[in-house]
């Protein structure tokens, strides 16, 4: 077993492949198992951020805990706020973060299960 208090754990700003305009501010942990790798990291966006398009080699799983912001395929965007669970299947190209008028940050957490070896595309705006 292995347990970490998140609030408690270390508060990184980080530069990340997918982010649009300032470092990300994430918490994480992160476990290993049977060829599969979990993460998990509350996320904060400011105004204005987000990610690029991507996509990962498997599920990702967002826990909306603060703002309101927007996530976004190429079919459809779509306005999220504190409760929402949002679900990307694996390789579905998207995105996540604040719209660009935005006056307040968005938070979410995180979960994303993929194999080992998985890895993460980045695409280009439409």
């Amino acid at each position: 077993m292995d347990v970490t208090n998140v609030a408690s754990a270390d508060r990184d700003e980080s530069e990340h492949p997918v982010q649009v305009g300032s470092p990300l501010i994430a918490d994480g942990v992160e476990s290993a198992f049977d060829g599969t790798t979990v993460n998990a990291a509350e996320v904060t966006f400011r105004p204005g951020e987000r990610t690029k398009f991507h996509a990962h080699a498997g599920v990702q799983i967002l826990y909306v805990t603060g703002g309101i912001g927007m996530v976004g395929n190429r079919e459809e965007e779509r306005e999220v706020s504190e409760g929402d669970l949002v679900i990307f299947e694996s390789s579905e190209e998207h995105w996540h973060g604040t719209s660009k008028d935005a006056d307040s940050e968005f938070s979410h957490v995180y979960f994303l299960a993929e194999p080992d070896e998985g890895e993460l595309k980045i695409q280009e705006a439409p």
